[in-house]
């Protein structure tokens, strides 16, 4: 049988190294190349067919989405995976309407990605599951991050809806603002946080404990 092509693409090379030797212990047929910066990732699979991608979501300044959809007609043959630390339910539903394959947890077992890897393409989309860390990820942010980074009521309000998934019309629908006004609050909510996108918002969600 032909060996699966798989290529790897995350930013940190602990994990990306990491996951790259489970999958050959795991699978010695298993033809792994792995990168940890977009653009190379990007030249290589424009170049090469591969049978699996397993991507990060957050690969240095590139948005894992965005690199997906720039390669979406070289990844059309392509097992899609999104590999990530970032387990909520917006990115989730966001990855299924993209086409991908399974979106799973970093903590994911090799056993895990094994199978995934392995099942065939009508199986449907796959996840972890229900992660019960997530169920009450939409709580209002604590009052000390809102008073360090000056965050106004309606802005924490913005950012709560951001993280759910929100578009700023449907925001505006649910706050009875203008699409504008909810796009003003999102430049300033970037700027007084000093990030640029909304999954970077996410990330500094966790790393500041606004969804726990």
């Amino acid at each position: 049988m032909k060996p699966k092509q798989i290529v790897i693409c995350d930013d940190h090379l602990l994990f990306l190294n990491g996951i790259a030797e489970l999958l050959k212990n795991a699978d010695q047929s298993y033809r792994i190349t792995r990168f940890s910066r977009a653009d190379a990732c990007r030249d290589h699979l424009i170049q090469h067919q591969v049978d699996v991608f397993i991507c990060d979501l957050n690969i240095g300044e590139t948005d894992g989405f965005v690199l997906l959809e720039e390669l979406k007609e070289q990844l059309k043959n392509t097992k899609k995976i999104i590999l990530t630390a970032y387990y909520e339910d917006f990115l989730i539903q966001k990855a299924k309407r993209m086409g991908m394959d399974a979106f799973l947890k970093k903590e994911t077992t090799a056993e895990e990605l094994v199978r995934v890897i392995e099942m065939k393409s009508a199986s449907g989309f796959q996840t972890n599951g229900k992660d019960s860390r997530s169920v009450d990820v939409y709580r209002a942010i604590d009052e000390p991050i809102v008073n360090k980074f000056r965050i106004s009521r309606q802005e924490k309000e913005v950012i709560r809806l951001i993280i759910k998934g929100l578009t700023s019309k449907e925001i505006g629908e649910i706050l009875f603002v203008s699409k504008t006004t909810v796009d003003t609050h999102r430049r300033n909510i970037y700027r007084k946080l000093e990030i640029s996108n909304s999954s970077t918002l996410i990330k500094f969600a966790h790393e500041n404990n606004l969804l726990s």
